[in-house]
Order: C-alpha cells, then structure tokens, then sequence
C-alpha cells in the first residue's frame, strides 16, 4: 500500500510526464518531426534527415528515461558522487582507476563525421528536453538536485562513449578469472586450480570455424611470477537462426535475449527510427543514438556476447618510489593521471592518482555481486597493470548506423568489421532467405601465454602484437544445416589458429538450443517462444543422478530425495525438484569450497562472482565422478557421500525455515524471483513507488530462460532476458519482442511497468513497423516543430 508520502511523490511524477500528442518546438530542428507512440509506449519517429532524427531520439529518450541517462553517465564516467555523495566513492574510484572516462575520450578521438553528427545531434535533443520539460523526474526532487544540461561537444561525446566503454567493461570479464586462477592456485596449487577452472568443450554444427589455437604454456608462466620480487601491498546471451527451409512460412525466422542485470528502469529502451535512407526497429541504450539490437524491412539481427579474452593482466616491477617501470632492462616513466571526484556535500574534489604503465592502468581493487556490487578496495595485493581492448576501441555510433544500411550479410559483415569491444556474435538474416554468423571484436594476438593468468610486464616476452584480423574471425553463411546459434560458448574447433579466448561460458545453453531446433521439422514463431522460455537443465541431468545415489540419512533426506527423483529436469517456478536441486548444490559448495578457500576467496570465486557459477556448471560434475580427498577431505565415495549428506541436511534446514515444514510448498518460485526496483526504492516509504514488479522467474544460468542467481547473496535472480525478439522475415509486422518493465522510467507512466507480466509469463506485444502498422496501434501523435 503506498505511504502518504508516496503519493505526494507519485503526483510529482505526474507533473513530470512528457507530452505525447499535439505539437512542440524543438529548436535546432531543420524540420518537423512525426513521433507516434504506439499501445506500448513505444516511439516511432519520423524526421526529414539524420540529424533531425537524432536529435529527436535524444529529445524523446531524455523525456522517459532522463534520471536514468543521467545515472548511467555518472557511473561511467566515475561521477556518481555528485549525485549520491560518499556512498558512491568507491565505485567511482574503481571506475576512475579503470579508466573508463579515458576510454570515452579515446574513443572520440577515433569517431568519424557521422558518429560526431549523432551524438552532437542526440545530446541537443536530450537538452532542449531539459529546457522545455514540465518538471524535472521526481528523483531530482527526493534527492534536491538541480537537473544540470548534459555537456557537449567533446566531452559530452566522451561522456556518451563512457557509457559504450561502460558496457563493453561489464561484458569483458577475463582479467577477474585471470586474478582468481594466480589467487587460488597460491593458495590451493596448480592442480587443483585447473580442476576449478576446466577448460570447455567444442559444440559441433552450431557455429563453424577454422583451425588450430595453439598450445598454453599456463604453468610456466606461474612459475615466472612465483619468482618476481613482492611489491608493497597496497561481471551472456541467446541467439539462433534459422533459414527459410526449417520455417513454415519458408522465410527466415531470428531470436535473441541478451542477458543483462536485473535493473530498473530496463537497461534497453525500445524505438523505431525513420529518416531518408535509413529505417531501423529495436532496442537501444538511454544514452546512446541508434539502434543496437533490431531490424530494417530487409534484414534482422541479434547479439550475444563472445566472451573473448580481450583483456590481461601484466605483473610490474616498478622502482622503490614507484614513478618507473623496468621493461626489457630499461626504466620507464610511469605515467600518474589525477582524477578529481566531486563529492555532493564536500566543498573540495577527492583526488585520486592513478599511475599507469605501458600496459595500463594499476589496479589495487576488484568488484563482486552484481545485486549491490561491491568494491573490494586493496583486495589486489601485487602490483598489476591491466591491459584491455576498451581503452584503445570500442564502438562508433555510425556502425549502428551501417549494419542497419546494409543491403546483403556481406555488406553487413563490413558494416560490423570496426565492431572493436565487446566483440560479439552476431546472427543474421534477409528477405532474400540468407542467413548468417559474425564473430566480431578485436581480440589480442599474444607473443606467448593463453591469456589465462598474469603474466610478467617487465619484458616484452608477453606483449600483444595485433589483433586477429577481421577476415579470419569465424563467420558463417548458409550453413546446409539451415540454422545457427550461439549462447556465450565456445565458437569454434581446436584446430582453429587463432586464441579468441580460454574463458568461454558453458556448452549448455548452446546443446539445448541444438536441441529444439533439431526437434521441429518446421518452426514459427510460437516455436521460438517456447525455445525462449525453455527451463530444462542439462547439467542437472548429469548431477542428479548422481546426487540420488547417495543413501539418505534421515526420512527428512528420503522425502526430499524422493522430490528429486520424479523431477523432470525441467526448473519451473512450480517445480519442487528444482527447488531442492538448486539449493542442495548451493550448500555442496559451501562445504567443498569454503573449508578450502577462506570466506573472501569463496565469495570471490563462487558466492558472489559476476556473471557466471562455473562451480555447480563445470567443475561439481566431475567432482562427483570423481571424488579426490582434495574436495572431500578423504578419496572415495564414502568421503563424498558424507559431505552430500552434510549438505543435503543443511539444505532442508534452509528451505524449512524459509517456506515450511510441508515440501510441497518448496516451490522453485518462492526462493527464485526477479525484483524489478529502482534506486530510490531503498527509502523507507517509497519503496512500492519505485518498484515495478516481483515476480517469480524459473531457470538458472545454464537454461535457455536464463536465471542466474548470486549463491552468496540469495536465491533472487540477478541477471535475466533483458529483451526478447522474435523477427519473422515473412512479415516484419507480426514480429515480436518484450522487455523487462516498461518504457518509462517515471512511476505514475501507464508505461512503467507493464511489460513486467508479459515477460515473467512468456509473452509478447507486436513489434509494428510499416507505416500501416503503426498507425493501427498508434495511441498518440507529437509533432516536434522547429
């Protein structure tokens, strides 16, 4: 029930709310623009050229999602402080030392004329919003902030570059597994470091290509750090095609869900653009001009993220006052950038110096969670220099621009050449019936080592050469099996020649997507739905067998046994089986790894790491295959089947005192849910105001619904299908799509929420696109004038 305050609040936030018929000037405009929002809230705009175009995208965005665009900016570009004060600081910091602001501003250095017109053109339409809105969103209001114009020109293009560098850093996650790889192994040794972090398998006929990636070298390059001198201590997607021959309508059909943090408002905002020579549908970043993920009347495309290693760790030594670097026998002058943080409330900037080598930036903290991430500052007690693709490239808004231009897959691959960081796998497919994959990025051509672990940066023994040249990435085109998929796995086979990356998310997601496409002679779009939404668990198909031939201690154990025993593999929200699965392998890792790893160590690598539970996916399959004393504390089944049994008890002590004494109530549901709130949610009295939605949500992280929970935190759902489309090429107009809440980013918008039911149940609202389509859905018409 909201507070009296809370709706003092929500009636501020309607003062807020955007016009959306009649007409309104937006100057800097060389004509008129057509903005008709559809049933959804969704804009269609139509203007007389790019610029125009872009300048009222920025204009519209801005109007529902400007607190929003706002947050994202800061964050990135390390100035959140001046928002949200002190509690920010350490996120600032870490992004500061990371250098994601440096990283937009290299970025614009490398923008041809197109990318400068989109952004200047978007960022004066987000300030003729600022200038002309009825009320500033109420956040600015709870937090007493003045709505400040967003800065243009350079540094407004670099601050919109950030966010770009942004995304491309919580998508390149190597250097984490680079750093737990050298932690554990110092504390547990190599070989039990390999065990928890096996390498994964090829998947045959989804992706194809080329050769040999050469051989490792990981241990010798250990061996090289455990002699360095100590120096002083100081965060996955789905995508699949198939070609006219497996459809009913016998043109192509596309899918994609990219898979992103739970987050509010929705990390995408959805819109369809329409100016001479370019016409384009689907979802964008607030922030960011063009559209990402999407489709033409021509072709359709999808995104899921490569994983490739695109980032290293260099041990450096540096001198005793820490201002050089030795490389190759020589001193080199380390490099210190000072970085002021304003602070709201503080009357001077916190400074912050970060020195940087011919590598990178020296970084002396790390993240985890992705529910309230946490900076772990000092956790990085060597002196590392971390090298990244991002700092030098990442995307230029005019590649949005081309892709969508494009009029074949060869064009479109040419379009997706200067895609820098965070490479990804593209799937493709036309009007025409072609179909096609791209993989995309720059990714780091190595002198010696796999990419794995640390290595030595006071010589040039480990230095990148290049990158792996565009033509020799893996691509493919009408494939005779009629379909392509990628899910974040590996993408090629072991005699392709080049190291795209040893940190590939499982197979499982990928086979049980083979799986269904192979299972239906012809598909449509009610097919891919199912597909989408499809929670079976093939790791559990292996695991659970195992775990039931343990002999029960208890009738507590038998009960809950006998759950898993009828259970389909299948993780619904109904499902008990699931339930008990779930969380019994939850306290498995507590009692395999914790003893082991120390509490900081464990959450580092298991409770509370960003994007992936490699534990329960990769590593405990073969730990109960093969049971070692170094896991179980003695060899045999016997040692294991005590801790199975440990844990099993824990389990139901758990799912006892959070949902009862009756196992029927022991829904996967009740423990596993998505809870869409907002930032300002966390103030007493405002926290129905700021949510959108809680609901139940099955899967976990290695099903096609992806599911992923944090096992250090909760069982709630941290990252999820951030969008769904569906693309019929035989019909653009009954395309499908959905996110997560709603268009709007102000709680008293009919467009806040109302997407949050469809997509925990499923479904899906048309994705209108030529003109007549619109039109029949159109719920109002804004001309913006100049």
């Amino acid at each position: 029930m909201t507070s009296e305050w809370g709706e003092m609040v929500l009636e501020q936030a309607r003062e807020a709310l955007p016009p959306v018929e009649g007409e309104v000037s937006l100057p800097g405009l060389a004509g008129p623009v057509e903005v008709i929002r559809d049933t959804w809230g969704v804009p269609h705009i139509y203007a007389g050229s790019l610029e125009d175009l872009f300048t009222a995208q920025g204009y519209v965005t801005a109007s529902d999602r400007l607190w929003q665009m706002d947050f994202l900016s800061r964050i990135s570009s390390g100035r959140l402080s001046g928002l949200v004060s002190e509690m920010a600081l350490s996120l600032d910091r870490f992004f500061r030392t990371v250098g994601l602001n440096r990283a937009g501003r290299a970025a614009v250095a490398g923008y041809d004329d197109l990318s400068h017109t989109m952004v200047q053109s978007y960022i004066r339409g987000i300030n003729a919003w600022i200038a002309s809105m009825p009320a500033p969103p109420v956040e600015y209001r709870i937090l007493d902030l003045e709505v400040e114009p967003f800065a243009d020109g350079d540094e407004g293009a670099a601050r919109g570059a950030a966010i770009g560098a942004f995304m491309a850093w919580i998508l390149s996650t190597n250097w984490d597994a680079e750093l737990l790889r050298v932690e554990i192994a110092g504390k547990l040794g190599y070989e039990a470091m390999l065990s928890l972090f096996p390498d994964v398998s090829t998947e045959p006929g989804v992706v194809i290509a080329g050769k040999r990636a050469g051989e490792t070298g990981r241990r010798g390059a250990l061996d090289i750090l455990s002699t360095a001198p100590i120096q002083p201590k100081g965060q996955g997607s789905n995508n699949w095609v198939v070609a006219g021959s497996r459809t009913a309508s016998g043109k192509p059909l596309l899918a994609n869900d990219p898979h992103l943090v739970v987050q509010m408002p929705a990390i995408w905002y959805e819109t369809h653009l329409s100016a001479p020579g370019y016409e384009v549908s689907g979802v964008t970043i607030p922030g960011v001009p063009g559209v990402v993920i999407g489709h033409t009347a021509h072709h359709a495309w999808g995104f899921t993220n490569v994983g490739g290693d695109c980032q290293d760790l260099y041990l450096e030594r540096l001198n005793e006052d820490r201002t050089a670097a030795l490389y190759d026998g020589e001193w080199e002058p380390v490099t210190v950038h000072r970085e002021e943080i304003d602070v709201r409330g503080h009357d001077e900037p916190v400074v912050l110096e970060v020195p940087e080598t011919r590598h990178g930036p020296i970084v002396d903290s790390y993240m985890i969670g992705s529910t309230q991430p946490t900076v772990i500052e000092g956790g990085i007690t060597e002196t590392y220099a971390l090298r990244w693709v991002g700092h030098d490239r990442t995307i230029q808004p005019s590649t949005l621009v081309r892709m969508a231009q494009a009029g074949s897959f060869q064009g479109f691959r040419e379009a997706a050449r200067d895609w820098a960081c965070p490479g990804q796998n593209m799937v493709y497919a036309d009007v025409e019936g072609h179909i096609g994959y791209q993989c995309t990025g720059w990714h780091p051509i190595r002198t010696k080592g796999d990419g794995t672990i640390p290595v030595p940066g006071w010589t040039s023994e480990h230095d990148w050469t290049g990158y792996v040249p565009f033509e020799e990435l893996p691509w493919s085109e009408d494939p005779a099996e009629g379909f392509l998929a990628t899910a974040n796995h590996k993408i090629h086979d072991d005699s392709y020649p080049h190291l795209i990356s040893k940190d590939f998310l499982p197979p499982f997601r990928a086979r049980r997507i083979v799986e269904m496409i192979t299972a239906t002679e012809k598909h449509s779009k009610l097919t891919f739905a199912k597909m989408q939404f499809d929670t079976t668990s093939l790791p559990a198909r292996r695991i659970v067998p195992r775990l039931l031939e343990v002999e029960p201690a208890d009738d507590r154990q038998k009960e809950a046994m006998a759950h898993l025993a009828e259970w389909d593999h299948s993780l619904t929200t109904s499902s008990v089986g699931a339930c008990i699965y779930e969380v019994w392998s939850v306290h498995i890792a507590r009692e395999v790894l914790l003893p082991r790893l120390g509490e900081e160590l464990f959450q580092h690598f298991y409770g509370r790491r960003q994007w992936t539970n490699a534990f329960q996916y990769q590593v405990l399959p073969d730990l109960l295959d093969f049971p070692s004393a170094t896991w179980f504390g003695a060899d045999g089944t016997g040692a294991r089947d005590d801790v199975l049994r440990r844990a099993l008890s824990a389990a139901i002590d758990f799912l006892t005192a959070e949902l009862g004494d009756d196992t029927s109530g022991w829904r996967w549901g009740a423990l596993h849910k998505a809870r869409f709130v907002g930032q300002l949610a966390m103030i007493p009295d405002l926290e129905d105001v700021f949510t959108a939605g809680v609901v139940e949500h099955g899967g976990d992280e290695q099903t096609v619904l992806q599911g992923q929970f944090e096992p250090g935190y909760s069982y709630d759902v941290v990252v999820v299908p951030s969008w769904r489309q569906i693309i019929d090429l035989a019909d653009v107009d009954s395309s499908l799509g959905v996110f997560t809440v709603g268009q709007s980013g102000n709680p008293a918008s009919p467009h806040f929420n109302d997407q949050v039911q469809l997509c925990g149940d499923g479904e899906y609202h048309r994705l209108p696109f030529t003109r007549a389509a619109v039109e029949r859905y159109a719920s109002g018409t804004l001309t913006l004038t100049p």
